[in-house]
């Protein structure tokens, strides 16, 4: 039990490479949990634990690798079966760090098994208030570059390149779509 809320121990370590350059929604980075009062255990002898309190590092550990490869609410899961709207927005519950150069780089993939209708994925610069993205349509083989210049009137400047075909009229995408982060790119 020692080991596992170790700030050297076992499961830190193995959280740290696991999951570095992500953050888990509303939990933040793997070893920065410091709002993340869920996983924080109480001293030893009780108190108020301002300087001893320890992180459960194997219970964030196991944490971050259920709810990393999730999607936020609405859909809340590992699958989406059903959407109410269209156009509906899905988020990944994994956040990509730019600011953490990772050695391996990241690579988050989605397998589309059923898509009735368009399909796309988006990388979006909340830090910059979401004010600019990268999207990959596989249905158009297009990369979109996308920066909101003015909010009111809307105006918004882009570019994009097709490196793929589209695909065929009247069929929809179904495969692999995936994203690969590395150094920032």
């Amino acid at each position: 039990r020692q080991m596992n809320r170790a700030r050297i121990g076992p499961w830190r370590a193995l959280g740290a490479r696991a999951f570095h350059g992500l953050e888990l929604e509303r939990r933040g980075a793997f070893e920065q949990p410091a709002l993340d009062r869920e996983h924080l255990a109480a001293p030893p002898g009780g108190g108020s634990g301002r300087k001893c309190a320890r992180v459960d590092w194997k219970g964030r550990y196991r944490r971050f690798r259920t709810e990393l490869p999730t999607f936020c609410a609405p859909f809340s899961g590992k699958e989406i079966c059903t959407v109410a709207n269209a156009d509906e927005v899905a988020y990944f519950r994994c956040q990509l760090r730019t600011d953490v150069e990772a050695t391996d780089g990241v690579y988050i993939e989605v397998e589309v098994l059923s898509n009735p209708d368009n399909l796309s994925m988006a990388v979006v610069d909340f830090e910059a208030g979401g004010c600019s993205s990268v999207t990959f349509s596989p249905d158009t083989g297009a990369v979109i570059r996308e920066r909101k210049v003015r909010e009111a009137p809307r105006k918004v400047e882009g570019a994009y390149i097709q490196p793929l075909p589209t695909v065929p009229p009247g069929r929809r995408f179904h495969g692999l779509i995936g994203l690969y982060l590395h150094r920032g790119r």
